[in-house]
């Protein structure tokens, strides 16, 4: 800072343009050295939401299915990593698609349809473990960068309990 005597006797003070941009120049290289860790923080937290909006609906199915006395299937299909149930309340059937970076996968295969019935278990559920790998499951990911993908596998108990597990 320097400090120049006005005609009253007092010392005015401030920066010099170096100075401000040199300071603006530190700022923009920090900002840029943190701009691929923030796209890799928001296709993390992406994959987060959707797989949160997921379990919601899955666990507002059995719970429709209990409330309303009516047996209700969810039909997951990998090919359109979509999921599909009947909405008793507003009798319609809603489809939820995935977004277009994240990729479903199902055992078996094509396409996985647990059953919630009225009482709240689950019928054609499994939970896949180490134990068990070829158990039915539903799972989605997405590519967060070159050395990371973000897993979220959904597995459904007898006793109707609707878990996932998550890996990175």
């Amino acid at each position: 800072m320097r400090g120049n005597r006005s005609a009253a006797g007092r010392t005015e003070a401030g920066f010099s343009l170096a100075e401000l941009l040199v300071v603006v120049a530190i700022i923009g290289v920090i900002v840029l050295a943190m701009l691929p860790a923030f796209g890799n923080f928001q296709r993390s937290w992406r994959t987060r939401s959707q797989a949160d909006d997921m379990l919601a609906k899955i666990r507002g199915v059995r719970q429709m299915a209990i409330t309303m006395r009516q047996e209700l299937t969810i039909t997951f299909t990998p090919a359109t990593a979509s999921f599909t149930y009947y909405h008793p309340i507003k009798k319609v059937n809603e489809t939820v698609a995935m977004q277009r970076n994240i990729t479903m996968t199902a055992n078996p295969t094509s396409s996985f349809a647990p059953v919630f019935r009225t009482n709240g278990s689950i019928v054609n559920a499994s939970t896949p473990s180490a134990s068990a790998p070829t158990a039915n499951y539903v799972e989605i990911s997405a590519v967060i960068n070159g050395t990371r993908t973000d897993r979220y596998r959904f597995g459904f108990s007898a006793a109707g309990q609707v878990t996932f597990t998550v890996s990175h």
